[in-house]
């Protein structure tokens, strides 16, 4: 495993947001894959890849022109991990969508899959933005 398998697996992780269907997303994951939204403030449960779609498949919907834009990265070859500060755009129906990420990725022993995704995200903006969206999205699916 080396930095370049490292840096390419992180790259597939934000293609695959960038693509943003349920197959690109989830095709970087290894079976055993968790991901974990924080700060633990915002109390949200690790989920493993079922949970995970189970939550996210049902909102990708409404975030239309999604883009990840990477800032910065750092390897840490060592501990098999990759951490990247960045940030997304997108357009729903409550207007522009904006947040911000520190990103860390574990992979496996090879370096090919990640088997945990931390995403820290901006808390105050999740906090307000997040709750709103899912409340018109229920309002939407009671028509």
């Amino acid at each position: 495993m080396s930095r370049s398998t490292l840096l390419e697996t992180a790259q597939q992780a934000i293609d695959g947001f960038n693509t943003w269907t349920s197959e690109s997303i989830m095709a970087y994951r290894a079976p055993n894959c968790i991901h974990q939204v924080l700060p633990a403030s915002l109390q949200r449960p690790p989920l493993n890849n079922e949970e995970y779609k189970a939550y996210f498949i049902p909102i990708m919907p409404a975030f239309r022109d999604f883009r990840l834009k990477v800032h910065d990265t750092v390897v840490d070859e060592a501990a098999r991990k990759v951490m990247m500060h960045a940030s997304s755009t997108a357009t729903t129906d409550l207007g522009p969508y904006k947040n911000e990420y520190v990103v860390i990725l574990h992979m496996t022993d090879d370096g090919r899959k990640v088997e945990r995704f931390e995403e820290y995200v901006d808390s105050a903006y999740s906090t307000d933005y997040m709750p709103r969206l899912r409340e018109h999205l229920a309002g939407k699916q009671k028509i």
